[in-house]
């Protein structure tokens, strides 16, 4: 099989506006690949303190509620006890991934908003 070579009339013209196109395209992964990996960097970074933070609460929860189960004299006050401590760690893990949807929503919000978009102070109302 015989491979045909381009020759400089076949590729003349469409070279430069290829080698354009080509470095446009590079610029704009370039740029799209960056503003990932620094938001896959500072998510990852948020939700490292976030979880540590977290798990400090629920350890400090249950130390309290083992306390409780310890100071339990019949049936129905460990009853009580355990339920308080059911309610307690499911209205935490509640807001826990209340919290964690708005970290994620404000980690991409900063990272894709333009410079010019971005604002100091985001307690200001916008007008």
């Amino acid at each position: 099989m015989t491979l045909h070579k381009p020759n400089q009339s076949t590729t003349g013209a469409a070279a430069p506006a290829a080698n354009a196109f080509a470095s446009a395209v590079n610029g704009a992964v370039a740029e799209a690949m960056e503003k990932g990996t620094s938001a896959f960097a500072k998510s990852m970074r948020t939700f490292q303190q976030e979880g540590a933070k977290f798990m400090a609460r629920r350890i400090e929860g249950n130390m309290k509620a083992a306390e409780q189960f310890g100071a339990c004299r019949t049936l129905p006050d460990f009853l009580a006890a355990q339920q308080n401590w059911f309610a307690d760690t499911a209205r935490a893990y509640n807001e826990e991934w209340v919290r964690c949807g708005e970290l994620m929503t404000e980690v991409f919000e900063d990272d894709t908003a333009s410079p010019g978009d971005r604002r100091s102070d985001r307690s200001s109302p916008s007008h």
